[in-house]
């Protein structure tokens, strides 16, 4: 499930560290899609207080972490 935003899909991905936050960013970005690294307020047990926004398709996005085994800790859409 995805959430439009401006007639936009967008995702948020909960990431572990921000070492794989700026990997899946580099990633996502080399594959053209559009995506930023943005500061959580608190951090969650599973994450690290830091998420990657994917603008676009967040099963593409997903599909293309899993292929390089970044791991993301959860996944939420934003609403």
């Amino acid at each position: 499930m995805q959430n439009q935003r401006n007639d936009q899909l967008f995702c948020t991905l909960a990431m572990p560290s921000y070492t794989y936050a700026k990997k899946a960013e580099g990633l996502l970005r080399q594959r053209s899609k559009a995506v930023k690294i943005v500061r959580r307020e608190q951090t969650s047990v599973s994450g690290c207080g830091y998420d990657i926004v994917v603008t676009g398709s967040c099963q593409a996005a997903k599909a293309i972490l899993d292929r390089a085994s970044v791991p993301y800790a959860e996944v939420s859409h934003d609403s």
